[in-house]
């Protein structure tokens, strides 16, 4: 009886960013809970792979290249999974990204890009999707956001600003939409192992990383996709505006008292 309430069968599920990484353990953790899955980023061949893995898992999937930051293009994201599908029941908002840079070195273009991408996106993605969850009165909205957005990390203010932002956002949507029985909680990851980070540490940048977390390795999309699952599915269906750190009990020299 238990494990039932977390079988998604016959749902469907938008996943933006889901082309690689993160994105794409999310997507494919859906479709191995029973969702139907349409995956959502701009470049076309890397959701059409994630699809093709969906579709060999025997679900349904739709890849729709997308840049989500354009409020056009979402929104015909969203038609055509109503289209498609006849309904949306989980959107996982996964879109992100950012650079380093001292506070004094951001530009305001910068400033603009990394707030464009992490926190835009999931305004402009949520906001379509709820009136077709208002209808069917039922929907589960998943926001990814970061560590960062919860404690200060050097030469990531810009990026942490974002990620905040989507964590508020993500109650914000909670507290609104509830009467609707429309749940949002947020994501907030730790460091995961995709091409993003273990290309780009050094190794003594990587011997840091791992005095700062408990359990001594680093995350994996499919354990950010283990906690979507119970988010989307009716195991959390009294869970919602709740913020979880997934992140191997990930605490910084700088962050601890």
């Amino acid at each position: 009886m238990i494990l039932s309430k977390f079988q998604l069968t016959d749902r469907v599920a938008i996943v933006t960013g889901a082309g690689k990484g993160i994105g794409k353990g999310i997507a494919i953790g859906l479709a191995e809970a029973g969702a139907d899955v349409v995956v959502a980023a701009r470049t076309a061949e890397q959701i059409e792979a994630t699809a093709a893995d969906i579709r060999a898992l025997g679900r349904k999937a739709l890849a729709l290249p997308t840049d989500v930051r354009d409020s056009a293009q979402v929104q015909a994201l969203v038609a055509k999974t109503i289209e498609k599908f006849g309904k949306i029941d989980i959107l996982v908002n996964n879109v992100g990204g950012g650079f380093s840079a001292p506070f004094m070195d951001i530009n305001e273009k910068g400033w603009d890009a990394v707030i464009r991408v992490n926190l835009k996106t999931c305004f402009l993605c949520t906001q379509a999707v709820l009136k077709p969850m208002m209808a069917q009165k039922k929907g589960a909205i998943i926001n990814i956001s970061s560590g960062a957005g919860i404690m200060p990390t050097p030469n990531q203010s810009h990026y942490g600003a974002a990620k905040a932002g989507v964590i508020n956002l993500t109650e914000s949507i909670a507290s609104e939409f509830g009467v609707f029985n429309i749940r949002a909680n947020c994501i907030a990851s730790g460091p995961v192992a995709t091409e993003g980070l273990v290309g780009t540490i050094s190794p003594a940048a990587m011997e840091s990383l791992m005095t700062s977390l408990a359990i001594k390795r680093l995350g994996t999309p499919e354990d950010i996709a283990a906690a979507v699952v119970f988010l989307a599915s009716d195991a959390s269906e009294w869970v919602t505006g709740r913020i979880f750190e997934i992140d191997g009990g990930y605490r910084p020299a700088h962050a601890r008292v």
